[in-house]
């Protein structure tokens, strides 16, 4: 798997790092229950961000215009948000 994105597809994958980023700085660098905390919330502001951008018509491929990994965003996003919250129990 390859770090590929479409237009504003990056926010997949940057709101959670942002968000995991917040929380260490806030809570401190081994508070996971905060990384977690963090996760939840950055996989529902990603679905809802998504949501909102690949709203519009489709691309003139039939995909959606807003795509991290080959996904459309809200998904790439969940998706990333749900891998960081499982590493966050081992």
């Amino acid at each position: 798997m390859s770090i590929t994105w479409r237009r504003l597809g990056f926010l997949g994958f940057m709101i959670p790092l942002a968000f995991w980023g917040i929380a260490a700085v806030v809570f401190g660098h081994s508070n996971f229950k905060a990384f977690r905390v963090a996760f939840v919330l950055s996989a529902i502001v990603t679905y809802f961000v998504g949501i909102r951008l690949n709203g519009e018509e489709p691309d003139e491929d039939g995909k959606a215009l807003h795509l991290a990994f080959g996904l459309p965003m809200q998904w790439a996003g969940v998706t990333v948000s749900g891998v960081f919250f499982v590493l966050t129990l081992l």
